[in-house]
Parts: C-alpha cells; structure tokens; sequence
C-alpha cells in the first residue's frame, strides 16, 4: 500500500506557515483544524521546516509567556524528513517510529502536498487487515 491511497490529496495543505507566522497563530490554526503538526513554507512554497504541537510545548517550557512573542522559524525543525505519494506505508511507518515522529510530510518535488499521521496510517493499516481477514473468512 502507497501514502497515495491513503491521503487525501483534494483537501489540501492545512496551513501551511512561514517561518515568520507567530506561533500562537500556528497554534491556533493547528487546534481548529484539528491536527498535530504544519509545514513550514519559503515564499515559493517550499518545504523548510515543521512545526508540531511538540514543538510549541517544548517552546512553552522554554520560555514560558516569552513564547506570545516567538514566530514559527524559532521552534520549528528544520531539518525534515518527508516521503511522496509513491512511498510504502510500512517504510514510512518505519521511518516515523524509528526517528521519534508522529508527523510526515508528504511532497511532490520540494512542495508539499499534505501531512500523513501515525494516526492515519495505523487507520490504513487496520482497515486493511479487517479486509483481508474477511476475505479468509469468506
């Protein structure tokens, strides 16, 4: 199975923000949209970095109501592993449970398309066994 059949391409890239966004906008947008993590954009919309919910906790401990005045490039990582459409989810479920994250990009050349979760591969990934095992069942 491909990250393709698992993302939905149509609705769009939440966000995404610039490396100049506050982050209590990020925060904002991330919480109304119910995700954990943006993209961080160039103004060619390129991939420089991502910002997770992580990200702006560990920022808030740091420092604390300083944090009002931080923008996303102060806390977000920079160096950022991503897939494309084409990759295996066990490669990418791999990759992310090895390297810590629960969040990857998902582009087309450097732009980004989408962000794939943990949480919706697992999804995938389940639903793809029920399906299987009904067929053994049958």
């Amino acid at each position: 199975m491909k990250i393709s059949e698992i993302i939905d391409i149509d609705r769009g890239l939440i966000g995404p923000a610039t490396p100049e966004t506050p982050v209590l906008e990020a925060n904002a947008i991330m919480t109304e949209a119910r995700v954990g993590a943006l993209v961080v954009v160039d103004s060619d919309n390129r991939l420089v970095g991502i910002i997770s919910e992580r990200d702006i906790t560990r920022g808030l401990h740091e420092f604390r109501a300083a944090i009002a005045g931080k923008v996303v490039g102060d806390l977000m990582v920079a160096k950022v592993v991503s897939c494309n459409p084409g990759t295996d989810i066990g490669y990418a479920t791999k990759l992310m449970i090895h390297r810590g994250f629960r969040h990857l990009p998902v582009l087309d050349g450097e732009k980004p398309l989408t962000i794939v979760s943990i949480r919706d591969i697992v999804s995938a990934r389940l639903g793809k066994l029920e399906i299987d095992n009904e067929a053994l069942r049958a």
